[in-house]
């Protein structure tokens, strides 16, 4: 049986007047705000990091900075792979967070 198929219980009885907010909060009804947006202040840096991370040359070029840390098997510098990784990470956050704080803006137009 398909799940809108299924009988569901009768619904609660809704009383809601137009313009009286103060009246309507007190029965707590679901919100209808929309977010879109993927990060707040204190998410941003971990959940950013592990996304970025999620892709391959990203992960690629974390593996191969460790193993250039260990000076027995490492020709190069640990330097000449940390810049590149920085730079990238730095630039690719910066995109997403501008990306955000426009979805934020978007967001609270279409709430309001």
């Amino acid at each position: 049986m398909a799940l809108c198929a299924k009988k569901r219980p009768p619904e609660e009885e809704r009383r809601a007047r137009a313009n009286d907010r103060e009246y309507n909060e007190k029965f707590q009804y679901a919100s209808n705000c929309i977010k879109t947006s993927k990060y707040n202040i204190v998410t941003f840096l971990p959940v950013n990091l592990f996304e970025q991370f999620q892709e391959v040359a990203n992960t690629y070029f974390l593996f191969l900075l460790i193993l250039q840390l260990i000076p027995q098997i490492s020709s190069l510098s640990w330097f000449t792979t940390i810049v590149p990784l920085v730079l990238v990470l730095t630039i690719t956050a910066v995109k997403d967070a501008t990306d955000d704080y426009f979805r934020h803006k978007s967001d609270n137009q279409v709430n309001n």
